[in-house]
């Protein structure tokens, strides 16, 4: 359901900037001839004008209609350049073609205010004409932005009504009254013209929907006659020789059973069929074979373009490797974007693994090279996990196993890159499943626990707060980092009932503190993602009682790479139920300010990197966090304060809150009980 609704707000986001676009591609079209009647009318307006006592005022009018024309002009060749473009933010530019026409349209007001009362009749008359001429020409323009349009006539007709209608005359009133007239026409000019020009947009859009319908429909009849015909053809082949029709249907059988249907190359199944074969001839011929583990990284992001474009790659990228790999090779699409290629060599360095290195290394160059699709060239990065037989694996499915495990040893690292096997990684995979097996139960048997770190405000009516951080202490593993499983936790999707739990006991351990303390606790990408976070904040404030304003909830910077507009919809209901938000590790991954700005946050919480050397420079970047969280309203919170020059500069910079051991560190539930007991004293006791 999730993932309809994004597909939908995605698809009418496209439109709107497909019509946006076709506004900007008819408003560019009339510039040209805007702005040779600007030049001409301005100029002869400035002659005319030119005997009058404020000359230096309307020359200086003139060259400020020439400046901005100067600068339309240059819109116009960069549209030139750019209006095909995908990655143009179109709203942005039909913003910036607005504002030029504003800024023109103030122009041309201040001349009719700055020489109407000092004009002879004559000279009144060709300012209303130029003006009337200006807004009537305006329609065929900025119809398309109605609100522009409007602004501009008054601009232009305004300053006229008025000043017609001071001079009091009868004359002059009939003169004003034809510019309301003027003025009501135009708007409707304006509204009409709009509403053909999207009529016919919509009209063309559908007309493109019924053209891609009947070719889908004139596809699937060619694609029926084809089969039609083909079977035909079957027929009679299997009257003319029934044998032979039975060959060809096992071969087709065997290619479907064994053949992936997208690439052509083996599937799983022939693949572990052909790689038993295949060892068994290196062993007869004393050969070395070695085994690639394939998998392009991030492909999620390529199948965002569309299966199409999805299938190009996967297309071209088999075919690199039926192009690139020895004739003695197994080559095998996995499903999704993995593949795995098996290849026989002779040479006397193939037992080792810098040929192997060499060997993957220009398999990954071949791979990623750009790949030519229907939306543009797309490049990719892959991962290669690479083992070899018979000296690392003496069988088919060690072979798979280990260069399996070579790739998910890269992938974990999120970058592309070639790993060849090696014991010591298998045990480290059987660590982690152990690990993994371990968690399970300890989530299950509750021998989990919280530790508190103090947030210390810089002023006295704020209230103090405590973070709470998960901590693991097994019987087989002893003390176990939270930077070894919360990942574990992460990859196996233990992290979303963990979560619900640290978010439990923290809410009902913050209910006995004093003071309102607020309690701090992080929150996963992953359990936002599940869509249970804001039932499981809601589900925590019921069953402890605790306040919502004494909850903040913690996401570092990863979650803005991912969907922006879903997580602040999340966000926002939360921030709705009275908790706050607070942005952690500030300043180290993909903070950006448009990203800030969308994302209904309370808190940024600067990076302990930034915190530990303060040198110049480190002081210089450390005010600019600090001026532009503070222009965006946010509170700041400084981690891995540890020391007092540390402390003393922050509290300099401005900071709301420092956090750090120069004041505590983590430390157990009554000892933070007794900690906030001792600093609510200390407050009493001061003046």
């Amino acid at each position: 359901m999730t993932n309809d609704i994004r597909a939908s707000a995605q698809q009418l986001a496209e439109q709107d900037e497909s019509l946006v676009h076709q506004k900007l591609v008819a408003m560019f079209r009339q510039l040209p001839n805007v702005l040779i009647f600007t030049f001409a009318a301005t100029s002869a307006l400035a002659f005319y004008f030119y005997d009058h006592s404020r000359e230096l005022g309307l020359w200086t009018w003139w060259g400020a209609m020439q400046l901005v024309s100067l600068l339309r002009l240059g819109s116009l060749v960069w549209w030139r350049k750019a209006n095909t473009r995908t990655d143009v933010n179109w709203q942005h530019v039909l913003h910036v073609f607005s504002a030029f026409a504003l800024l023109v349209g103030v122009l041309w007001a201040s001349f009719t205010v700055a020489y109407f009362s000092s004009a002879s009749a004559s000279q009144r008359m060709v300012i209303s004409l130029v003006m009337s001429t200006v807004a009537a020409g305006s329609v065929s323009v900025l119809a398309l932005v109605p609100w522009v349009n409007r602004v501009f006539i008054v601009l232009l007709v305004g300053p006229l009504v008025l000043l017609f209608a001071q001079a009091g005359k009868s004359d002059d009133l009939v003169v004003a009254g034809l510019g309301v007239v003027l003025f009501i026409g135009l708007t409707g000019f304006s509204r009409v013209t709009g509403e053909n020009f999207l009529s016919s947009v919509m009209a063309v859009q559908r007309q493109h929907k019924k053209m891609a319908s009947v070719f889908a429909q004139r596809d699937e009849l060619i694609k029926a006659k084809d089969e039609l015909e083909a079977r035909v053809m079957r027929q009679i082949a299997a009257l003319q020789a029934e044998m032979d029709l039975k060959e060809r249907y096992a071969q087709e059988l065997d290619k479907i059973a064994n053949c992936d249907q997208v690439t052509g190359l083996l599937n799983r199944a022939g693949f572990d069929e052909g790689l038993k074969r295949f060892l068994s001839t290196a062993r007869d011929h004393q050969e070395v074979v070695g085994m690639m583990a394939i998998e392009v990284l991030h492909f999620d992001v390529v199948e965002l373009q569309g299966s199409l474009v999805s299938d190009q790659v996967l297309l071209a990228l088999a075919d690199r490797l039926k192009h690139f790999m020895p004739q003695r090779s197994l080559i095998a699409s996995w499903g999704g974007a993995e593949f795995f290629v098996a290849s026989a060599q002779e040479d006397i360095d193939a037992s080792e693994t810098p040929f192997w290195n060499r060997y993957a290394a220009l398999v990954q160059d071949v791979l990623q090279q750009p790949i030519d699709t229907d939306v543009g060239p797309i490049c990719i990065d892959v991962l290669i996990g690479v083992t070899r037989y018979p000296d690392l694996a003496i069988n088919n499915e060690l072979m798979l196993y280990q260069s399996a495990a070579a790739k998910h040893n890269l992938r974990k690292l999120g970058v592309g890159g070639i790993k060849v096997f090696d014991p010591h990684l298998d045990s480290f995979l059987k660590e982690r499943h152990h690990l993994r097996q371990a968690l399970h139960k300890a989530i299950e048997h509750s021998s989990l626990s919280l530790v508190f770190q103090p947030v210390v405000p810089s002023l006295r009516s704020q209230p103090y707060k405590m973070e709470a951080l998960l901590r693991w202490r097994d019987d087989e593993f002893g003390q176990v980092s939270p930077t070894v499983f919360i990942p574990i936790a992460e990859e196996s999707g233990l992290i979303v009932p963990l979560g619900r739990w640290v978010l439990h006991s923290a809410c009902v351990t913050a209910l006995d503190w004093p003071n309102k303390c607020v309690i701090c606790v992080n929150v996963s990408i992953h359990q936002i993602l599940s869509g249970s976070l804001l039932a499981d904040i809601q589900s925590a404030l019921e069953h402890s009682g605790l306040a919502p304003s004494r909850l903040e909830i913690e996401i570092t910077e990863s979650v803005f790479a991912q969907d922006i507009d879903y997580l602040s919809s999340v966000l926002r209901a939360v921030r709705d139920l009275g908790v706050r938000v607070a942005i952690d590790d500030f300043g180290t991954g993909y903070s950006s300010l448009a990203y800030l700005r969308r994302l209904p946050v309370d808190t940024v919480k600067i990076d302990r990197s930034f915190i530990n050397e303060l040198d110049l420079e480190s002081q210089k970047f450390l005010f600019s966090i600090v001026t532009m969280a503070r222009g965006l309203g946010f509170y700041i919170v400084a981690e891995g304060v540890e020391t007092r020059q540390q402390k003393d500069l922050l509290l300099g910079l401005g900071v709301d809150y420092i956090q750090g051991y120069f004041f505590s560190k983590p430390i157990d539930l009554a000892a933070s009980s007794k900690w906030l007991a001792d600093q609510l004293d200390e407050r009493v006791g001061q003046p």
